[in-house]
């Protein structure tokens, strides 16, 4: 099946996720994007229910803290740690964005230079609160009763305007705060991987599992306190101690300073090749059975002919109520 042509649509979903996705694969297969609803494979996500016109097998992906819909996908890549046989792999969003991510294997530079680097305490690069854990105000709130914290985003805003360069503007700062939209497990973002190429020391909240990857000697994890103010007071011993803050710039990122398995690229590429390198036919995992079908037709209706679900519901409901008026008769 080496570098077989494989014919993948795309709905509800980025291009740019599409090819990070595929970049996995990219050395076993010939792949050929197009629109046609029925192409082999459809990789999908968050964006709509376009993807209920595609009749192939579909890959669920997402950057978003959302759950899989295994009744309309057959695979899935996302945050969620799913034991689902075959169909479902965890993959953190922070592990897409490659640049940044590859920090994390490479040595880390002399200390030295790092620290030389540090002029201000700490920056904070947010753009929009809104539906968002009110942990990420707090934080910015309390580290700033002590030092300012620079934003450099559209909220609250203190450095002259939005910056244009989120690294070379977070490289200037001992702390940068990482604070995830919510706190799930799983839920890991590029925000720890953009603090860690900034060669600061991250100030973590967001996946309480985040510790069982990468050395907790090398960045503050807020899930290792009860209580943020906890937290702040760590940071607060570290910034005033600057042996302590050496000592963090000098450990690896990963524990041990090993990549963990769960997030190599060879386990992604087993993940997809695992699909691509059946037939189709026998790929499909989704209930493509009677109450399958039906359930589908349902979501379909539901997302693009909403008139007709709408009649069918209707129809559902006044037959229940004639039957309640009108019992029916009796068979002796």
């Amino acid at each position: 099946m080496s570098n077989s042509k494989k014919k993948i649509a795309y709905a509800d979903i980025k291009p740019e996720m599409v090819q990070a996705i595929l970049h996995f694969v990219r050395d076993k297969y010939d792949f050929e994007l197009t629109r046609d609803h029925n192409a082999d494979y459809v990789l999908h996500s968050v964006g709509g229910m376009d993807v209920l016109k595609y009749s192939g097998v579909r890959i669920f992906v997402t950057g978003e803290n959302v759950t899989p819909n295994f009744a309309i996908s057959d695979y899935a890549l996302a945050f969620e740690k799913i034991s689902f046989e075959d169909r479902s792999i965890w993959l953190p969003l922070i592990k897409l964005y490659r640049k940044s991510y590859a920090t994390f294997t490479k040595p880390r530079p002399s200390v030295d230079e790092v620290f030389s680097q540090k002029t201000d305490f700490c920056a904070y690069v947010m753009s929009n609160t809104t539906d968002s854990a009110e942990e990420r105000t707090r934080i910015f709130d309390m580290l700033s009763e002590y030092k300012q914290v620079n934003s450099g985003g559209r909220w609250r805003n203190n450095v002259g305007g939005q910056v244009s360069d989120k690294l070379e503007f977070q490289s200037k700062h001992k702390f940068v705060i990482a604070f995830e939209n919510c706190s799930h497990p799983g839920y890991l973002t590029e925000k720890f991987a953009d603090a860690a190429t900034a060669n600061a020391v991250p100030i973590y909240w967001g996946d309480p599992d985040i510790g069982k990857l990468f050395n907790p000697k090398s960045f503050i994890n807020c899930h290792d306190f009860q209580t943020l103010e906890q937290a702040v007071e760590r940071v607060k011993e570290i910034d005033q101690n600057d042996e302590l803050y050496r000592e963090m710039l000098s450990e690896p990122w990963f524990r041990d300073g090993i990549e963990p398995q769960c997030l190599r690229n060879e386990t992604f590429a087993s993940f997809l090749s695992n699909i691509f390198d059946q037939q189709p036919e026998q790929a499909f995992r989704r209930n493509r059975g009677r109450w399958g079908i039906k359930t589908e037709k349902m979501l379909y209706d539901m997302h693009h002919r909403p008139h007709l679900h709408g009649l069918k519901l209707l129809r559902k409901k006044w037959r229940k109520l004639y039957h309640t008026v009108v019992p029916k008769r009796k068979k002796y």
